[in-house]
């Protein structure tokens, strides 16, 4: 419940400072005191776009209207919106609206303007198939595997995932992993990383203690609950719809609360267990 406040605030905040070029992703979870790749993706599972995305297309959605109705150069109107040249904005502004600032400006075309109003989360809660979830309490947990740095952009970074994971697989990455920890499943791993992007890796996780090595990378997860979800199916979309009922159904009804990074997809390797998203708890 408290990530899906923190989104709903997050979107009143942003309409406040919209024209602040201050306004950035690391300023909001500044704010809100969260971590900038939890926020980035709460916000993107929420919205279906970055903060980033949705930012410039409110900006450019105004741009359009100001150009309408005030008597403002573009020039004018560029700055206003934050960006730093007319060049810039002009680009913006005939990608998002298939049309010139100039065009729109002096009255020269009958297109309408693409409109991008603000987004305002509303609470519902709807009857549907429970979301089966348990706690399960880990002890120091390694995950023993391989790492990529990935957008933020969904557009990006599904099509970056599926193609790690078929490099890594074609490289006998997963099957010298198998052999090596005897795993009956294999994860993705979802970690925090820069404004605009995130970590992920493909690999085995164990409670056996792992030392450093050469041939892999090794991330070390302190002793904690995992509250763990289960999928009904091994797509990306059953993952991302799962993900999606998390935030929209189980925070809303549950007393516990969680963190969405880590992140941990459980693939086993026997049809006998299902497939599961695995969330640390915050109790």
């Amino acid at each position: 419940m408290e990530q899906i406040k923190i989104i709903s605030q997050a979107l009143l905040e942003i309409e406040k400072q919209l024209y602040d070029r201050k306004l950035t992703p690391d300023s909001l979870a500044k704010q809100f005191y969260t971590n900038v790749s939890d926020l980035q993706k709460t916000f993107q599972i929420i919205t279906g776009m970055t903060i980033g995305e949705y930012i410039r297309n409110r900006r450019l959605s105004n741009a359009g209207i100001s150009l309408k109705t005030k008597n403002l150069s573009i020039l004018e109107t560029a700055l206003n919106m934050g960006y730093e040249t007319p060049e810039a904005f002009s680009k913006a502004f005939k990608r998002f609206h298939g049309v010139s600032p100039k065009d729109v400006r002096n009255q020269s075309t009958s297109q309408i303007i693409n409109y991008f109003g603000p987004m305002h989360i509303k609470f519902s809660i709807e009857s549907s198939a429970p979301l089966l979830a348990i706690t399960e309490y880990y002890p120091t947990m390694y995950f023993v595997g391989k790492t990529i740095s990935v957008s933020n952009d969904k557009s990006v970074y599904l099509k970056d995932i599926e193609n790690f994971w078929h490099q890594e697989t074609m490289k006998g990455t997963l099957s010298q992993l198998e052999k090596k920890y005897a795993a009956t499943s294999f994860v993705g791993i979802s970690l925090a990383g820069d404004t605009d992007r995130f970590t992920y890796g493909v690999g085995i996780v164990t409670t056996d203690q792992v030392e450093e090595m050469n041939e892999f990378e090794v991330v070390k997860f302190p002793p904690r609950n995992w509250v763990k979800f289960e999928v009904n199916g091994m797509t990306d979309e059953d993952f991302s719809q799962t993900r999606n009922r998390v935030l929209s159904e189980w925070l809303l009804t549950s007393d516990q609360s969680i963190s969405l990074l880590p992140e941990i997809e459980y693939y086993p390797i026997t049809e006998a267990a299902a497939p599961e998203i695995w969330f640390p708890n915050l109790e």
